[in-house]
C-alpha cells in the first residue's frame, strides 16, 4: 500500500489530502475541520489537484463527481 500526502500551503479551502494508491481513495481534509474520503478516485485526479494552480477551484470543479465512502 502507497498512500500519499500533500499539504496544500496556499489554498484558503484545503488543508491536506492523502492518496491510497491501492484502494484509490481520496482523504481531503479541509481548514474548517472537516474531512471527506472520495473512492474510486483515478491517480490521475489526485496529481491534478495537488499540482492545479488554484487547489480549492480545482477541487469545486470535480467534487460533484467524487463519490463519498
Amino acid at each position: 500500500m502507497i498512500i500519499q500526502r500533500f499539504e496544500f500551503a496556499n489554498s484558503s479551502m484545503l488543508a491536506n489530502c492523502e492518496y491510497d494508491d491501492a484502494t484509490q481513495e481520496l482523504d481531503v481534509m479541509f481548514l474548517n475541520g472537516k474531512h471527506y474520503i472520495y473512492v474510486d478516485v483515478p491517480k490521475s485526479t489526485y496529481e491534478d489537484l495537488i499540482n492545479a494552480k488554484s487547489a480549492g477551484h480545482y477541487f469545486n470543479s470535480i467534487k460533484r463527481d467524487l463519490k463519498i465512502k
